[in-house]
């Protein structure tokens, strides 16, 4: 039986009730409710709060129980790149950065529309089932509307924009591009953010890695301020980036493009590998977000981990969002390791509690939702917002005894209990399976995709997938 709605109102019709739930909000407040649910209309949230509240107050046309499950907002991915997850692995993990860079060189002179399709389906398919609802491209599609369409097939958000804009070339990769070339290619991709509900919108970024003269990152963050939007781009990654930056602007690099007004609270810059003191303060006072990938910097070695200042600048005040990076440097799309592993590193390098389990979450919701732009929509589960979240099973392992649902989540649980995942409103995951797509077909093409990819850069480039041991056909 419904319970009575005790101001004796007739209860509101919505699309969809989730009930049941312990739901961990993120709202301004962080409330949580041990036995709480809630409601959506259309693509919005229109009712959060305890379960028999909003049993009572609401009608909807279907109702998922979460058997007493977990539910938070989705979280958001800040740096990944989607071309690239065919590729995954083709090439030996041990190389060195000039091998590793050449390897992604040959990759993207031998891509084309189909495979970049079929890449950023499985990239997207892969984070729907870790949790993730919405995710940044740093400026590597090629053919970005090849990868909008893959993207709005699966169902969840992704920010894209105009690709591999710079205007120097450190690291000669055979792509430069002259300064006003790639200043007036700025924005290419911002005519997404004229439809509200669209799923795939733009922002502004640059390839980064000390690739952009000054005249150019200055041109980059205006655009970004004209249209309210997002500028991203690689930076502080390793020492050779690092080092090319300080010696051509004369002093610490981030310090020096605070003075110069490069930076600002719509900069979302990945890595941030390196910082020194006199850089700390221009960070923090900037507002701009790090990207951390901590996977990233652990699997080429260039001591991110161990060096990197990003729980201290979370600290001091700075949204330290998470990215996964390249399907070569994390392994997988799950945002849920990255914190977890992010979390541990911190700790270890500070031999004490220098981040908690409440502040992955931050990092994976309401950060991330103010890194791409979407901090008004998405990032938290309260009304008004878009209803963008994840549902968790209760009836595996790691889900038990549920004594602190928080830390377990962090820490135990992670991705490998995610059942459900709505975006805008719609069910894209059930009972870990897609809804809108045959997985079965997206893996198929993917694996065709790879080949075709292996065949042309062994062909083109040279660069057949070594084993270090005797394969036997």
């Amino acid at each position: 039986m419904r319970p009575e709605d005790p101001a004796g109102r007739a209860p509101q019709p919505c699309d969809l009730l989730v009930r049941d739930a312990y739901v961990i909000s993120m709202d301004d407040e962080r409330r949580v409710y041990p036995n709480g649910a809630i409601a959506i209309s259309g693509t919005r949230i229109v009712g959060v709060g305890r379960n028999d509240e909003l049993v009572a107050a609401f009608a909807p046309r279907r109702v998922i129980s979460a058997g007493g499950g977990t539910v938070h907002p989705g979280f958001v991915e800040c740096h990944m790149h989607v071309s690239v997850l065919i590729w995954r692995w083709a090439f030996v993990d041990t190389v060195d950065w000039s091998q590793y860079m050449a390897c992604h060189v040959a990759f993207y002179r031998a891509l084309r529309d189909e495979e970049e399709y079929a890449s950023t389906r499985l990239a997207c398919l892969e984070m729907a089932m870790n949790g993730t609802t919405c995710y940044l491209e740093s400026g590597t599609v090629l053919t970005t509307d090849a990868a909008a369409q893959g993207t709005e097939e699966i169902g969840i958000r992704g920010v894209l924009a105009d690709a591999m804009v710079h205007d120097r070339d450190p690291e000669p990769l055979g792509l430069t591009r002259a300064a006003s070339h790639s200043i007036d290619q700025l924005g290419g991709e911002l005519d997404r953010n004229l439809d509200p509900d669209g799923l795939v919108r733009g922002h502004i970024a640059l390839r980064g890695l000390a690739s952009a003269s000054e005249e150019l990152l200055l041109a980059a963050k205006r655009v970004a301020d004209e249209h309210g939007v997002t500028f991203s781009q690689h930076q502080s990654f390793a020492e050779l980036d690092t080092g090319d930056d300080d010696r051509r602007f004369g002093g610490h690099v981030m310090a020096h493009l605070a003075d110069a007004g490069v930076l600002g609270p719509n900069c979302t810059w990945s890595h941030v590998n390196a910082v020194r003191d006199d850089e700390v303060a221009p960070i923090v006072e900037s507002g701009m977000s790090i990207a951390w990938c901590p996977t990233a910097s652990m699997l080429l070695g260039v001591g991110g981990t161990q060096r990197g200042r990003h729980a201290e600048l979370y600290r001091a005040g700075s949204p330290i969002t998470l990215g996964s990076d390249s399907a070569n440097s994390c392994g997988r799309h799950d945002l849920a390791d990255q914190a977890y592993i992010a979390l541990l590193t911190a700790r270890d390098k500070t031999r004490g509690r220098a981040l908690d389990a409440e502040d992955a979450l931050e990092m994976l919701t309401r950060n991330g939702a103010r890194a791409v732009g979407l901090g008004d929509e998405i990032g938290s589960l309260e009304v008004g917002k878009r209803a963008d979240l994840v549902l968790h099973r209760m009836d595996v392992p790691e889900a038990l005894p549920g004594i602190d649902r928080i830390r377990q989540l962090v820490f135990s649980q992670r991705s490998r209990t995610v059942d459900t995942v709505i975006v805008n409103g719609r069910v894209v995951l059930e009972g870990g399976q897609a809804t809108r797509v045959d997985a079965a077909e997206i893996y198929a093409r993917a694996r065709e995709a790879s080949k075709r990819m292996s065949e042309r850069i062994d062909t083109t480039e040279g660069l057949a997938v070594r084993h270090r041991w005797p394969q036997l056909v």
